[in-house]
Parts: structure tokens; C-alpha cells; sequence
């Protein structure tokens, strides 16, 4: 059998090709898209955002079929709003904006919203609650304990630490300066670093 020459286009075996993973839907597209009119553009912006607005909303009421509600809302909303979004500016600060707003409307209709009884504030010689906050953030009692602050504390904790926004888009979300959201995060940071030393050892 004659061997293949080194410059033949077999000369060598081509690995067995497979198929690529698809491509995550790109938001900045799919924002331009539904401005242009799309609405199966507009429904994949929803299937990636939808799960995130739940949860915050659930965080938000504490009530699964209000959250469900209420994020349904806050997508009808930003549909009916998508021609006045700015898309040099985050669309998702942009629709949590939207959701904060539709949850604040949705509780001053159904209750006045009381802030639960304020704890002394703590010194600036207490224990760092950054490292505490950093060790168990993602375990669900300490999100539970979270919902003891007041509820812009917890706001801003959860939208900082559990979504990942930077301090300006809290604010923006949140309708304060910077300034204002910093403030926010340091009292919840060591009123959460308070309640935390309370808990009995083995809770957390």
C-alpha cells in the first residue's frame, strides 16, 4: 500500500468533530432587537433574567405568589418602557429598577411597610462583618437573619452581595447617591455582624 505523501490534504487525521456549545443570547442584542419590535427577542431577555427577578422580589415580600405576580408586572412594564431605555446604560440595573419600584408600589397597596425595631448601631472597633458576610453569604440562614434590617439595608445587602451589582448600580436601582448606598451597606453589614454574634454557635 502506497503511504500517503506529507502534503497530501489526508495526510493527517483530523480530530472527530463535535458540536459546539451554544452561545449564551447576547442582552445588548437582544435589548436592540426588542426596541426594533422583536417579541421572541424580548421573551429570551425574560428567560434570562426572570429567575433573578424572582428571587429578588421573593426577597423583597417574602411571598412566592406575589414575587410571581410582581415579576410578571415588572416585564410587562419594561416591554411597554423599552422604547425609552438608554442602551449605553445597563439594561439590567434598568429592569431591577423596575421590579424595586413595582414591589415598593405593591406593599404600600396591600400594607403600610414598618421597619422592623432598629438595633444600636455598632462601634468602629467592631469585629469586620465583611469577613463574616464573605464566609456565608450564600447559606440561606444567613439571608433569613438578613430579613431581621431594615428592609433597604436588606436591599441593598442582597443586591450587592447575593446579584452581584457594583455600589453605583445599587444606587441607581435603589434611587439614592452612592454615597447613600455606601452608608446603607455599612450599617447592614454591622447590624447583620451583630445579629450574627447572637445566633448560637451551632445555627450558622
Amino acid at each position: 500500500m502506497q503511504a500517503i505523501q506529507s502534503n497530501s490534504p489526508v495526510a493527517e487525521v483530523a480530530a472527530p468533530e463535535t458540536d459546539p456549545e451554544p452561545e449564551l443570547p447576547n442582552p445588548g442584542s437582544l435589548v436592540r432587537e426588542s426596541q426594533a419590535g422583536s417579541r421572541e427577542a424580548y421573551a429570551a431577555l425574560v428567560g434570562l433574567f426572570q429567575d433573578r427577578i424572582y428571587n429578588f422580589l421573593v426577597r423583597m415580600t417574602g411571598q412566592p405568589q406575589d414575587a410571581e405576580d410582581l415579576a410578571q408586572e415588572t416585564f410587562v412594564k419594561a416591554w411597554q418602557s423599552l422604547d425609552r431605555f438608554d442602551a449605553r446604560f445597563s439594561f439590567s440595573t434598568w429592569l431591577f429598577t423596575i421590579a424595586k419600584r413595582t414591589a415598593c408600589n405593591h406593599l404600600r397597596s396591600r400594607r403600610p411597610v414598618a421597619d422592623p425595631a432598629e438595633a444600636p448601631e455598632l462601634s468602629d472597633d467592631a469585629e469586620d462583618p465583611c469577613t463574616v458576610l464573605s464566609q456565608v453569604e450564600e447559606r440561606r440562614e444567613l439571608w433569613r437573619l438578613a430579613r431581621r434590617l431594615k428592609p433597604n439595608q436588606y436591599q441593598v445587602l442582597w443586591l450587592h452581595y447575593g446579584e452581584g451589582f457594583p455600589v453605583a448600580e445599587v444606587a441607581k436601582i435603589m434611587g439614592v447617591l452612592p454615597i447613600h448606598a455606601k452608608v446603607l451597606l455599612h450599617r447592614g453589614r454591622n447590624q447583620l455582624a451583630k445579629l450574627l454574634a447572637q445566633q448560637p454557635s451551632n445555627v450558622l
